[in-house]
């Protein structure tokens, strides 16, 4: 009797913890059902991206933009109300990001309106439409309605369901979103072997130049770029204008400005201040166009790309300078380095530099030689100024005033006349013919150059400045600190 006792207690006991198990998993799949609902809940995926042909986005007043995919699921192109953009004018981190947004948003909330009833939710009359256009020929549409009163999301709806949707604001962020954003802010970026020429012109102020693109120079580290200024006078620009150069090669805005045409002269656009031509190797060309300086920025357009644009100064430095700050000008050419002799006559007295700098090009070695008429020429104020390379500088750093190539100067009553001897042999000789009572024209090997220089590269006393002397008073200054120098090559002029 005991045992059967002690059998129904150890039944009872089973029986319990079979109901208690039966709870715990009914309990278990009833909160997994809810987790699962809750996940199906919170996201909307209505297509694939990999079955789209092209994704449009429909919004007010009309607009319309077009993702368009190839077969891999890239976008190769976007279209705003028929204006047509290649995949490599787009910022691809934007559209990509807005494809992944429209295609699969977030949700907090999903319900079924009582009596179907859409129209108090913007629905029956969309703010704008998602539609996706798949390689089958389907279509599956998103139509997007108010946003939430606190603006924490925005009511949307799936074609073929009868649920409205709450989706989270960051929807409304990505349709809301200036087209704009999505191109890349470089309106072109080329490689200099794709250039042929840029010019530049100032309609305000009538300064202009060209530069011819030339192959990069290989300094045996890295490639420099490489221009020919061919006008307003043929020489190498300088590292201002380099500057400004790579900035035009790669012209990137500071933002994109819809701006109307009626509207063109509150920017300056009706009548452009600098204009930017760039002609390819292809025989393409490409024009900027500029306003002055407004409010901080110069606003644009291009004549590859629709819109128009604002870009920051500093972005273009260089751009309001005259060409002739823009360019290497001075007369002739010499280093320390290239040099060998200079040969100097100025009226009826002729004077010679010999340059010979060891293997280092260390001009203050003992064993390189830098000598005025066979004398060492490396003579020091207390200052450690050199003389002789005063008047180096004097022949080498020779500024053109001026430019003129309409007049036809003789070659006759030559005032001075500089040769150059290089280390390659290369011989270069500059004839100073007096243009006025104040300026030269200079001749280069025999033929006029169009430079005209001013008569103080001659004939210039900067006093016990060491710095600023013509090229005669050089002369004069370092043949009196040569005869008049300390046993340890000092002079200081009394």
């Amino acid at each position: 009797m005991k045992e059967l006792k002690k059998l129904g207690i150890l039944v009872s006991v089973f029986g319990v913890l079979v109901v208690i198990l039966l709870i715990v998993l009914i309990a278990q799949h009833v909160k997994k059902q809810r987790l699962d609902d809750k996940n199906a809940a919170s996201t909307v995926q209505f297509a694939e991206l990999e079955d789209l042909r092209s994704l449009t986005v429909e919004g007010p007043e009309g607009n319309s933009t077009i993702f368009r995919f190839n077969d891999a699921s890239n976008v190769v192109s976007l279209s705003r109300n028929g204006a047509d953009f290649a995949a490599d004018r787009l910022n691809s981190t934007e559209v990509d990001s807005a494809v992944t947004t429209l295609l699969h948003f977030s949700l907090s909330n999903r319900f079924v309106p009582e009596g179907g009833d859409t129209g108090k939710y913007g629905l029956a009359d969309a703010k704008y439409r998602i539609i996706a256009d798949k390689k089958d020929g389907s279509q599956s549409i998103v139509s997007v309605g108010e946003l939430l009163s606190d603006k924490s999301g925005i009511y949307a709806m799936v074609s073929g369901s009868n649920e409205v949707l709450v989706a989270d604001f960051a929807l409304y962020q990505c349709l809301s979103k200036d087209f704009e954003d999505y191109l890349d802010r470089y309106i072109f970026n080329y490689d200099r072997t794709e250039l042929n020429e840029i010019s530049f012109e100032n309609k305000a102020t009538g300064d202009s130049w060209q530069v011819k693109v030339q192959p990069d120079h290989d300094t045996g580290v890295f490639l420099e770029p490489d221009y020919d200024c061919i006008y307003p006078m043929q020489r190498e620009p300088n590292n201002t204008m380099i500057n400004l150069l790579e900035a035009i090669r790669q012209f990137r805005v500071t933002q994109y400005i819809p701006i109307a045409e009626e509207n063109y002269a509150a920017y300056g656009l009706d009548d452009p201040q600098y204009i930017i031509h760039l002609r390819l190797m292809s025989g393409e060309t490409v024009d900027v166009s500029m306003s002055m300086e407004i409010g901080g920025y110069y606003y644009g357009y291009s004549s590859n790309n629709p819109y128009t644009f604002c870009v920051e100064p500093a972005n273009l430095p260089g751009l309001t300078m005259k060409s002739f700050d823009l360019i290497d000008s001075y007369v002739i050419h010499g280093y320390l380095n290239d040099v060998n002799t200079v040969t100097v006559t100025v009226k009826d007295k002729t004077f010679i530099i010999d340059c010979m700098l060891n293997a280092s090009y260390d001009f203050y070695s003992d064993d390189s030689v830098y000598q005025l008429d066979k004398r060492n020429a490396k003579v020091y104020d207390s200052n450690g100024e050199c003389y002789g390379l005063l008047l180096f500088g004097s022949i080498f750093n020779m500024p053109v005033s001026r430019v003129d190539y309409d007049v036809k100067p003789e070659l006759a009553n030559v005032e001075a006349t500089i040769k150059v001897v290089k280390n390659t042999s290369e011989i270069t000789e500059l004839k100073l013919v007096p243009c006025g009572d104040h300026e030269f024209y200079c001749f280069v090997n025999d033929y006029y150059s169009g430079f005209i220089v001013d008569r103080s590269v001659l004939y210039k006393d900067n006093g016990h400045e060491m710095s600023g002397f013509g090229v005669w008073d050089a002369y004069l200054l370092t043949t009196e600190a040569i005869d008049n120098k300390s046993a340890a090559d000092v002079y200081d002029r009394p």
